[in-house]
């Protein structure tokens, strides 16, 4: 019997930089960017500031969209943690979906 294993991830954040888009052999379009998030969260009971900066990968027609994104848009990232490359293990989040928003 198969277990489930979860792995979803949603973040919202500010577009800080993005790679020029790239294609792969079989035509398939590729960007990566980052996301900038700061929020305020509860730890042990505490509110404290939190702040990082992500590394997104988008695939295919998401890629095109997010492409034409404004860099500084404000934008809620919904998708899955793999690993950069067989060689590299850090995380990536991949883009399943994406919403832009307005005064975050």
């Amino acid at each position: 019997m198969a277990v489930a294993q979860d792995n979803a991830v949603q973040i919202t954040g500010n577009l800080s930089t993005r790679e020029a888009l790239r294609w792969t052999p079989g035509k398939v379009a590729v960007l990566d960017f980052r996301i900038e998030h700061s929020s305020r969260q509860m730890e042990a009971g505490i509110e404290r500031d939190v702040s990082c900066e992500v590394v997104v990968r988008a695939i295919g027609p998401v890629a095109q969209q997010i492409e034409m994104v404004a860099l500084g848009s404000a934008m809620r990232i919904d998708g899955f943690l793999s690993a950069r490359s067989v060689r590299n293990r850090l995380p990536v989040l991949h883009v399943r979906t994406f919403e832009l928003l307005e005064g975050i």
